[in-house]
């Protein structure tokens, strides 16, 4: 009977940690199809970022869980078979697991509620979806700090006093590593000042160093723009915020056009300029405000007068695509008009003593030619 009983126990188990791994595998079943509904209606990462940091606590809380029922169920059957320094722990175990546990459901919970709250908040404020995934994701972090901290509390029930003591005590150490991870801490620190400021913002259209793009990414490390031939700028926090950005997409989209045209002194300049504005009005691009188009005379150059036709589009990508029609659709049209768009010339003056000169060889030359014949 004893060998029964004894097979009977370890059966038992045996089940118990059969169902933990049950209970673990359908419940981070459950966490990935609740955050994938989330992940959908949001642009960031943030929501992968929940599923990796509640997938491992859930696991382990549950797998320790199933671990401590078995061992407790054992040491009630079996009184002294379990080493003595296993039980005194038992009660620090379930402490950590009830926190680890808390704190993935609250940051379940949390995360769910903050994304739909977000995703309220941006349809009515799009300008401001930056500064909100920083705080959902700096709020994200939070919680996890405070449950690493009681987790730790627990583990070591001295070091609160011995981290207030070495806070207190370590003005040189914080120093050193802060000389060591200046740039990490500044990146962290333009991130937040980029966040909080809002120099730039999720889709904005941007030119930075020479390249234009758009803003694909503002984590706290570092910001992505997407350039127009599908690269990817990945710019560090502290570099963007020292450099000069041209931010096109800032209170007002709409760009003006200015578009260089040359004409010859021979050319109709009147009809010239009329052809310019009934072009830029015929472009489906063009936004006609106030007196736009205009086409203005700039000056008289050493080949031909210069005109300047001005238009507005409504934003940075348009108005480069509409530069390039018109200038196409404005040769099209004077060449149908004949208006002339000149070659680069050069008038030379002869001195009066020169020119007689050579008249005069003209002339020797040109007798010499009779003479001959």
């Amino acid at each position: 009977m004893a060998n029964q009983f004894d097979l009977l126990d370890m059966v038992v188990a045996a089940v118990i940690l059969l169902g933990a791994v049950i209970v673990a595998i359908g419940s981070i079943t459950f966490v990935n199809r609740r955050i994938k509904r989330i992940v959908g209606k949001t642009r960031t990462r943030i929501d992968d970022y929940a599923v990796m940091i509640v997938k491992g606590p859930v696991t382990v809380s549950i797998m320790l869980f199933a671990i401590l029922i078995a061992l407790r169920y054992w040491d009630a059957k079996y009184p002294g078979t379990i080493p003595s320094w296993v039980l005194p722990n038992m009660d620090a175990i379930t402490s950590i697991m009830g926190v680890l546990i808390a704190i993935s459901v609250i940051s379940l919970i949390f995360n769910n509620y903050m994304g739909r709250r977000i995703a309220t908040i941006v349809r009515e404020n799009p300008d401001r979806e930056t500064t909100f995934r920083s705080i959902h994701r700096l709020m994200i972090y939070a919680v996890y700090l405070v449950g690493a901290g009681i987790v730790l509390s627990i583990i070591f029930p001295g070091l609160v006093g011995l981290v207030w003591s070495l806070a207190i005590g370590a003005g040189f150490l914080a120093i050193v590593i802060g000389l060591g991870a200046q740039k990490i801490i500044g990146n962290l620190l333009a991130g937040i000042n980029i966040t909080i400021t809002r120099p730039i913002r999720l889709g904005d259209a941007v030119a930075i160093r020479g390249e234009f793009g758009f803003v694909e990414e503002i984590t706290l490390r570092h910001t992505v723009i997407r350039v127009w031939d599908n690269r990817r700028l990945i710019i560090p926090n502290s570099v963007l915020d020292d450099e000069v950005i041209v931010n096109y997409s800032v209170k007002d989209p709409t760009m003006l056009v200015p578009l260089f045209v040359q004409i010859s002194y021979e050319s109709d300049i009147d009809k010239a300029m009329k052809i310019m504005v009934d072009v830029a009005k015929n472009h489906p691009d063009c936004l006609p405000i106030g007196n736009l188009p205009n086409v203005v005379l700039m000056e008289f150059g050493d080949s031909g007068i210069s005109l300047r036709l001005l238009s507005r589009a409504k934003d940075q990508p348009t108005a480069f695509m509409m530069a390039r029609d018109l200038l196409l659709q404005i040769k099209k049209e004077f060449d149908a008009n004949g208006i002339e768009i000149p070659y680069p010339r050069r008038y030379l003056v002869i001195d009066k003593k020169i020119e007689d000169k050579i008249s005069r060889m003209a002339d020797a030359y040109n007798k010499s030619i009779k003479e001959d014949v």
